[in-house]
């Protein structure tokens, strides 16, 4: 399955790089120009057609221009400071934009997270309306049901982005589509994947590697009844345990034993990771880790010939959150940093390069200023243009134990019971090799919760919603002062968007 994702991904990689100049165009491929050599004539063309339209997440779904700025960058685990001297992404001042909250509508990464979804929702209502034209076959309706999921999905992250904003189901439907709220969004979502929920496959399989099955829409849902009280008002924590629930008891998923397992190179085969997109080198600029957080001089020790931009590293409060016995303390470079050989690596200006937590300033920091993320197993000589090849996972299982626990002390008053210690004690006691460590139900509070959530899925792209949820969005951190205002939990339609369809208002306070 993986192999024929690489091949589909590589001739969608190459049709969006083509078309990157029309990047703002709203308008889908008019029904109307579809005649029916265009639709699908059995179960395999539209099991091709369905794949391609997951491949739309791949261009965004791990990009500093896209997810990885909007989700990351604008945290208090991330920061991509101006540095005093080498290579480095200044890129005009965006990153100090993300990470300060300074918002505003033509902000590209922004708009790049915008075009995560839609593009992908665009490219499954048109292979939705040509699968129901097409003639029957016997897996048609799980077909359908699965893009209906993966649709839910998209729109299900740009609610969670930008609050309000515009719908449309029916690909003949050639009109501007009007703008819905939060709210109107959040119940049409919920409706789609409970509607298709038991139509998905069951068990995740080879065959439905990187697709949504049963358990992915049940971490979808979860994920929506976990913030719920954030996008319509009313908490909905045991909805939330009713679908965590779904995913443990499947058994189709489990913890690794190595933490670092489900972020290897090879990671395929992790019954951790549920929902994942599918990356390969050949996929073109789309996983860039390796880019965006290593330093010049690691070029030579991995072979690239790509630029490396020594860029994005772990604020020192981050990487402060962990204990030294703690294994995930390992997901982060520190201290000097080394030749094979043992000689050290060096500065531009030839000293030895060394990583420290602290960041002294945004606007002029030491090259070596941050430590720099090794949770993902950088591969060997990649080339210019080419894509890590790990697969990113959307959602994992020891998220799915960790926002149970949280729902259960949400219905507590806040307070912890013994069984949402005993789920954060199965994730605490994998990443420390024994009970040394584990919670109590006295020591086991929300702050803990939050602060262990981020040291377990640190820069996976959950931490913006953790902090609106937890009420820490608006905080002052490094390089950010506080009483930004409500209105920055949701981000500002990007501006093309806004002059190309006269139904969408912008959001309050931009």
């Amino acid at each position: 399955m993986k192999i024929l994702y690489k091949i589909i991904s590589l001739l969608t990689f190459i049709l969006l790089i083509s078309s990157c100049s029309d990047l703002h165009d709203l308008e889908e491929t008019p029904y109307s120009a579809l005649d029916s050599d265009n639709f699908y004539q059995n179960e395999e063309q539209a099991v091709l057609a369905m794949l391609n339209a997951y491949t739309q997440l791949q261009y965004r779904g791990t990009s500093l221009w896209g997810m990885m700025g909007s989700q990351v960058v604008t945290t208090d685990e991330a920061v991509i400071p101006f540095r005093e001297r080498g290579p480095f992404l200044r890129n005009n001042g965006i990153w100090l934009a993300l990470h300060e909250h300074n918002f505003f509508s033509n902000l590209f990464p922004l708009q790049a997270a915008w075009d995560y979804s839609f593009d992908t929702i665009a490219q499954v209502n048109q292979v939705i309306f040509q699968i129901e034209e097409a003639p029957d076959f016997d897996a048609k309706e799980s077909i359908i049901a699965e893009l209906e999921v993966l649709r839910a999905y998209s729109y299900y992250v740009a609610m969670d982005q930008f609050g309000n904003i515009p719908v449309t189901l029916d690909f003949t439907d050639t009109s501007l589509p009007d703008q819905y709220s939060r709210e109107e969004v959040f119940k049409t979502v919920e409706q789609e994947v409970k509607d298709n929920l038991e139509l998905l496959d069951a068990q995740p399989t080879q065959e439905n590697y990187g697709r949504a099955t049963q358990g992915m829409a049940a971490a979808l849902l979860a994920k929506m009844y976990l913030n719920a009280e954030v996008y319509i008002g009313e908490p909905m924590w045991e909805e939330a345990i009713e679908m965590c629930d779904n995913v443990i008891n499947s058994g189709f998923y489990l913890l690794e034993d190595d933490y670092f397992s489900n972020f290897r190179i090879e990671n395929v085969n992790s019954r951790e990771n549920i929902f994942v997109i599918p990356y390969d080198r050949k996929v073109g600029f789309a996983f860039q880790m390796h880019q965006i957080t290593l330093h010049p001089s690691f070029s030579n020790i991995y072979n690239y010939s790509t630029p490396i931009w020594n860029g994005m590293s772990a604020t020192e409060a981050h990487y402060n959150l962990y204990n030294s016995e703690d294994d995930r303390i390992n997901s982060w470079m520190v201290g000097p940093q080394l030749k094979p050989n043992g000689q050290p690596l060096t500065t531009s200006s030839g000293d030895p390069l060394e990583f420290t937590p602290e960041v002294s300033s945004l606007n002029n920091a030491a090259e070596g200023a941050g430590v720099r993320a090794t949770k993902w197993e950088f591969p060997r000589d990649l080339q210019r243009g080419e894509s890590m090849d790990n697969d990113w996972a959307i959602y994992r299982y020891a998220d799915i134990l960790l926002m149970k626990a949280e729902a259960i002390m949400r219905m507590n008053g806040g307070n912890a019971i013994q069984e949402a210690v005993d789920l954060v004690n199965e994730v605490r006691e994998r990443a420390f090799g024994n009970s040394n460590h584990n919670y109590t139900t006295s020591t086991l509070t929300l702050d803990e919760l939050l602060n262990e959530r981020s040291r377990e899925l640190a820069w996976e792209g959950h931490r913006r919603q953790d902090l609106i949820r937890f009420g820490e969005w608006d905080n002052p951190w490094f390089g950010k002062s506080g009483n930004v205002g409500d209105h920055a939990e949701i981000f500002p339609i990007p501006s093309n968007y806004l002059s190309a369809n006269p139904n969408l208002q912008q959001n309050p306070g931009y």
